[in-house]
């Protein structure tokens, strides 16, 4: 997130932000301001979802089933943060349920500022 003040004027600029802290980032913040003018990402803007633990139970369950049914999951990740928190989830629950089934990871950028093991 930008603040630029100009003339005694503000506005400030964000793209892709969370209010909710994940497994590995804080929520994001700004000091508080007022800024005459605010430019912001708003994918979910009026949407109301459910709770990020129901979120991810749901998730993992539906990756769950499709690997018992000897399917394949892919899970398109374009945020390096969300790749992230992505790979904790899915490891820990991995390791919860004794799952052998292999992860592959590879998402361009995301894949050379992480390493991560399975």
């Amino acid at each position: 997130m930008f603040q630029v003040v100009s003339n005694g004027e503000s506005f400030v600029y964000t793209g892709d932000y969370n209010s909710t802290p994940d497994n590995h980032l804080e929520s994001a913040w700004i000091d508080d301001c007022k800024p005459d003018v605010l430019i912001t990402e708003t994918t979910y803007a009026t949407t109301v979802r459910g709770t990020r633990e129901q979120r991810e139970i749901e998730f993992l369950e539906a990756i769950h089933n499709a690997v018992k049914n000897n399917g394949k999951v892919l899970i398109p990740v374009f945020a390096l943060g969300r790749a992230q928190e992505l790979c904790m989830v899915i490891e820990n629950y991995w390791h919860q349920h004794n799952l052998k089934a292999p992860i592959y990871f590879s998402a361009g950028t995301t894949l050379k500022c992480t390493i991560y093991p399975f």
